[in-house]
Parts: structure tokens; C-alpha cells; sequence
């Protein structure tokens, strides 16, 4: 009898264990906290309510998202925008770095060099550089050695094939006016480039128009209109970025083809660009933060070359300035714009 009570007692007393075991341990999971909440400052130009920055700000989010990095669960986006003045970013730069975000994200050189003077220690990935290396950002593409890594583009590709498309959609131009940053770096080595490699080669007589600030742009349209270049071609500093829809009208009105490498001012009024597809850049992006998150070193995550390009025409402004494209040009965008 003792021993029937021993068995039943312990055949009641087990499943009984196994299940405060089971309580206590599903307990203890439940209790732990979440998550890090791991937070990203992103330093860019524009202002966040401009469409362009939307579509880039959600083209990193849900390249995040793809990593398994879901906003407002397990990280957190602190967004500063420069609007048109480059010469903010160093304060933004600042004021993320007072927030001890994890890692900042940079969408061009003069917010890369903002952030690699206010910090040493926290990660940057560059998402659209020129020439990082020139520019002192890394030592070398395979082991950049400091805190920034990231994207860098192919700017003597870009500027290249930009002038080979005006030959194209205009085989007399030779005269080519530049509108650039001078405070910006990468501007500034395009530019150079531009003089010393591809005009000689293709026959073009450049025009610099320096534009630092918007105050700028009266007098870079009154030289525009007094030298009569044949086209125009533009950099993308801030402030020429958030003054394109300004610039596409004037060259329209002034019947000039214009050109760059970049589809925001295509998709803002000019003719024509060819570069690289932002969204997928900014998407791509996300894959170097969340290395990062899982310890990846910065030091040691080479530096990646963008390689898609695409060319997008806008139809719309091609009729208004008079300009009857080849139809293969047509035929090879990957974008028209009606």
C-alpha cells in the first residue's frame, strides 16, 4: 500500500515538476528584456518632406527590414536633413553623434567628411562616394582601417558617359557649361576630372558655374545666358539637389539639353541622366549596417563600387526644348519619362 502510494505520488509529482519547470523557464524567457533597440542616424541633404528623400528613407528601411532590422521594434531611424545648405551637415553630424546612435549613414561626401570629424568611434557607411580614398575617408577599398565604410561610386564612368550622351543627342556640341559645388570635394574632383580627362579626349569646351548657396543661382543663370554654352551638365551638391526643379525650368526656358548623373533631376525636369539608381543604393546600404549590428568591424568591411547604371529620359522635356531624340537612345533607356 505504502509502496502504490510512493508510485502514484510520484507519478502525480512528476508531470507536476516538468510543469513549473516548464513555467519557470517560460517565465524567465518571457521576462528578459527585448532586443537591443539598436538606432541609426541617417545624415542626408534636402528636407524630409521632398519625395526624393522619402523614397530613399523607406528603400533603407526596408533594406533593413530584409536583414530582419524592423523599425520601432529592434531599431530606431534618427533622421538630419541639411535642406540646401552642405555647410549644416557638420552640426548634424554633431548632434547625432550626442545621441550615441549605433552607426551613421551618409548620403554623400560632405556628410561622410562631417561625420568623420565628429567621430572616430562610431561606424559610418557611405551610401554615393566619390574617390573615398583621395578623400581620406578609408586607406584602401579592401581594408578601409577606420570607422567609415560603404559605397563608392565610379564618377570618371558617370561623367564620361554624360558627355558621350549630348554628343549623341547632338553630334555639333561643344560647348558645355558645368554647374558644380566649389565647397564640395567630390564636385570638385568630378569637375577636375571632367577637364583634364574627358574633354580633351571627346573635344568639349567646358564653362564652370560655381554654386554654393541659393543666392548663387542669379548669377550662374545671367553667365549661363550671356556665353550661350550648348548644354548643360550638373553636379549634385545640396543645394543644386534641392533647387533641380528651379534649374530644369530655366534650362527649358532657355531651350538648353541638359544632363547628369542623377534621375532626380531627370524625374525634376532636365533631359537626360545616367548614374546609378538611388533607391537600390540606399536598399544595398542596409546589408553594411547590418553587418555592423552583428560585429562586423568597419575597419575591415571593404568598400564596395556601385555598378548599376541607368539612363532615364524625360520625353516631356525633350519636346519642350525642340530636341527630336535618336530613336536608339529611346530604345536603350531604362526610363522614359512621358
Amino acid at each position: 500500500m505504502k509502496r502504490r502510494g510512493f508510485i502514484v505520488g510520484r507519478a502525480v509529482a512528476w508531470p507536476l515538476a516538468t510543469f513549473l519547470v516548464t513555467a519557470f523557464w517560460t517565465t524567465l524567457v518571457w521576462s528578459q528584456p527585448p532586443d537591443k533597440l539598436r538606432r541609426v542616424g541617417v545624415l542626408t541633404s534636402g528636407f524630409q518632406t521632398d519625395p526624393v528623400i522619402r523614397q530613399v528613407w523607406q528603400a533603407l528601411i526596408d533594406g533593413l527590414r530584409k536583414h530582419g532590422w524592423e523599425e520601432g521594434r529592434n531599431v530606431a531611424l534618427e533622421g538630419r536633413f541639411s535642406g540646401p545648405d552642405g555647410t549644416r551637415f557638420h552640426g548634424l553630424a554633431a548632434e547625432l553623434v550626442a545621441l550615441k546612435v549605433d552607426v551613421i549613414v551618409c548620403s554623400n561626401s560632405q556628410a561622410t567628411e562631417a561625420a568623420r570629424r565628429n567621430t572616430a568611434t562610431i561606424p559610418v557607411v557611405m551610401v554615393n562616394v566619390t574617390d573615398p580614398i583621395t578623400s581620406g575617408f578609408v586607406a584602401s577599398h579592401a581594408r578601409p582601417g577606420g570607422n567609415i565604410t560603404g559605397l563608392a561610386n565610379q564618377a570618371e564612368t558617370v561623367v564620361g558617359k554624360a558627355f558621350e550622351l549630348l554628343r549623341e543627342i547632338k553630334p555639333g556640341i561643344e560647348r558645355v557649361a558645368i554647374m558644380y559645388g566649389p565647397d564640395n570635394p567630390a564636385s570638385v574632383t568630378a569637375l577636375k576630372y571632367q577637364q583634364d580627362q574627358v574633354a580633351p579626349r571627346l573635344g568639349f569646351i567646358l564653362q564652370p558655374i560655381p554654386v554654393s548657396k541659393p543666392t548663387d543661382f542669379d548669377d550662374a543663370f545671367a553667365t549661363i545666358v550671356h556665353e550661350q554654352p550648348q548644354a548643360l551638365h550638373l553636379h549634385l551638391p545640396t543645394v543644386i539637389f534641392t533647387h533641380r526643379a528651379k534649374i530644369a525650368a530655366f534650362a527649358i526656358e532657355q531651350r538648353l539639353p541638359t544632363v547628369s548623373g542623377f534621375s532626380s533631376l531627370t524625374h525634376a525636369g532636365l533631359l537626360m541622366s545616367y548614374g546609378y539608381d538611388p533607391l537600390a543604393n540606399w536598399h544595398y546600404a542596409a546589408s553594411f549596417v547590418d553587418r555592423i549590428f552583428k560585429g562586423a568591424n568597419p575597419a575591415e568591411l571593404p568598400v564596395e563600387q556601385l555598378d548599376r547604371f541607368q539612363l532615364v529620359i524625360n520625353m516631356k522635356t525633350a519636346r519642350a526644348i525642340g530636341l527630336d531624340l535618336p530613336p536608339a537612345l529611346i530604345a536603350r533607356a531604362d526610363e522614359v519619362i512621358e
